[in-house]
């Protein structure tokens, strides 16, 4: 099992230089889907787990009536203090996950790239218990994260053009969707799976390959917004989002 020292990820965190996305096309899209599942479902409390500078979190406090955010690094707090500073109806905390518990309870989670930074799979899965006792009944989470299947299927695509593989993030451990739905089978019913495959394939393989590296981001992203599917179910690159009713 992967192992990752949670005292390097976290000073990764602490430093003020330190961004959650670089691809702010990636992450309108991420953030598009998150917002079309909240309105499908359409709870009235959140916790956003993992909200970093909380540039998501001012987006998915319009579609609830009250937000609890939380992270657990100082730095990132404080930049989530200035941006969400004017939205009264979200609340700002600080929490480690691992050590402490989530006492609030909501009827929404959402994490947004925040369970690969638990250091190993029993963290991640001990944080999904977690989430899973914070919910009401009937609540829902919404689970965005990345795996490691799908950077392995992108990379075997930039393979076959004798393009360079993407690394895994050094202070990331990406799931085994198999490992991960198994698990999450015992406390949830996954209603929907979304993929990026798309996107990345534009982005990390046809843009690359062409030697104009993400110079079609923009059209790329309105493609995938279109429901414009290259690849149907199967997931390339490593973000997945997951629709989970609580059981």
């Amino acid at each position: 099992m992967i192992n990752k020292d949670l005292n390097i990820i976290k000073e990764h965190w602490e430093k003020k230089e330190t961004k959650s996305l670089g691809d702010k096309n990636l992450q309108e899209l991420e953030r598009m889907t998150i917002i079309n599942y909240m309105k499908k479902i359409n709870k009235k409390s959140l916790k956003d787990i993992g909200c970093g500078d909380g540039s998501d979190t001012i987006h998915f406090s319009k579609y609830v009536d009250k937000t609890f955010a939380y992270d657990y690094s100082q730095a990132m707090l404080e930049k989530a203090s200035l941006n969400l500073s004017e939205i009264n109806s979200v609340s700002l905390n600080q929490i480690d996950i691992l050590e402490d518990e989530l006492v609030q309870k909501s009827d929404l989670v959402i994490t947004k790239r925040m369970l690969i930074n638990l250091g190993n799979f029993n963290n991640q899965k001990k944080a999904i218990k977690k989430i899973y006792d914070s919910l009401e009944k009937d609540g829902y989470f919404i689970m965005l994260e990345t795996s490691s299947e799908g950077l392995k299927n992108l990379n075997e695509l930039r393979k076959t053009l004798e393009l360079e593989a993407i690394a895994e993030p050094f202070h990331n451990v990406l799931f085994n969707l198999d490992e991960l739905k198994y698990y999450l089978e015992k406390y949830f019913i996954i209603e929907d799976i979304s993929y990026f495959s798309t996107y990345f394939f534009l982005t990390r393989v046809y843009n690359t390959y062409i030697k104009d590296d993400f110079k079609y981001d923009t059209f790329a992203k309105n493609i995938s917004v279109n429901d414009i599917s290259l690849f149907e179910d199967k997931i390339i690159g490593p973000q997945f989002c997951f629709l989970l009713k609580k059981k």
